[in-house]
């Protein structure tokens, strides 16, 4: 079974990841607002259709704080086959992750 999952990711790799159906429209607006003052790093928000066995590993990528390996995974089409976010951080998404894009890193 697939579910949709969301979060903030930006140059440093994934921040946030959850079941989007599992939040309110609060917290969701929350991230939204977080991504959109965070854009000199690349941030944005994402959404990924995952099935059981891939939310896994991207859960355990984060608890292992391997942030920026779990962003490239959602780059890998071998991976992911669909994605989504605003259509004006598009360009963003195809950047990161990438560390040097952070001015302040």
């Amino acid at each position: 079974m697939a579910t949709v999952y969301t979060g903030i990711m930006d140059a440093h790799g994934i921040e946030s990841f959850y079941a989007k159906d599992s939040v309110s429209d609060g917290q969701l607006f929350r991230t939204q607002m977080r991504a959109s003052l965070n854009r000199q790093r690349h941030a944005l928000v994402y959404e990924v259709e995952l099935d059981d066995e891939q939310a896994k590993v991207i859960n355990e990528m984060l608890q292992e704080n391997k942030y920026f390996e779990a962003a490239e995974l959602l780059h890998d089409p071998d991976f992911l086959e669909d994605y989504g976010c605003e259509p004006e951080m598009m360009a963003s998404w195809q950047l990161i992750p990438n560390h040097k894009l952070d001015p302040y890193y």
